[in-house]
């Protein structure tokens, strides 16, 4: 199959139902979020966005190809982990955009919300051949697991 130069769809795909924290905001907060005193939390953050913005911008740097068999399941997981992530923000929206919603169990999934985005994007590492991606991607979970178990902690 062809390769095409849209990498950047990969990168567009999880950003899309964020867009919806713009217009739909929460309308319960979480109580007792660990305060940015919190020096894992500050740590974290760091690993965190420099996780996120790796995992952002690099997909746009190489082409999506369907050429082998490791990416045809590579992408299956990644269709799983987006649905997953989508199911995410639908529960949040339709059970009262409650915060704390990003931070519970979805199928027995734990911090589903900071989960799927880690396998998506070490599944687009595969799909991609990208080493850069795989360390971003990494990053991104250690940084994004711990700073979401940290608030889930604090959940009353």
């Amino acid at each position: 199959m062809e390769a095409f130069p849209l990498g950047g769809i990969i990168s567009l795909a999880v950003l899309l139902p964020n867009i919806l924290g713009l217009f739909f905001p929460p309308t319960i907060r979480l109580a007792n979020v660990p305060q940015p005193s919190d020096k894992r939390l500050q740590i974290m953050t760091v690993v965190e966005r420099i996780g996120q913005v790796g995992s952002l911008v690099i997909p746009f740097f190489y082409r999506l190809s369907l050429a082998r068999a490791k990416d045809a399941v590579a992408l299956a997981v990644m269709i799983g982990a987006l649905i997953l992530y989508y199911t995410g923000w639908v529960r949040y929206i339709i059970l009262g955009r409650d915060e704390a919603l990003f931070y519970r169990s979805l199928l027995r999934i734990p911090l589903p919300m900071a989960v799927m985005p880690v396998i998506y994007f070490l599944a687009a590492a595969v799909l991609l051949d990208s080493v850069w991606l795989l360390l971003a991607s990494i990053a991104l979970g250690a940084g994004h697991l711990t700073v979401s178990w940290l608030h889930s902690r604090r959940i009353e």
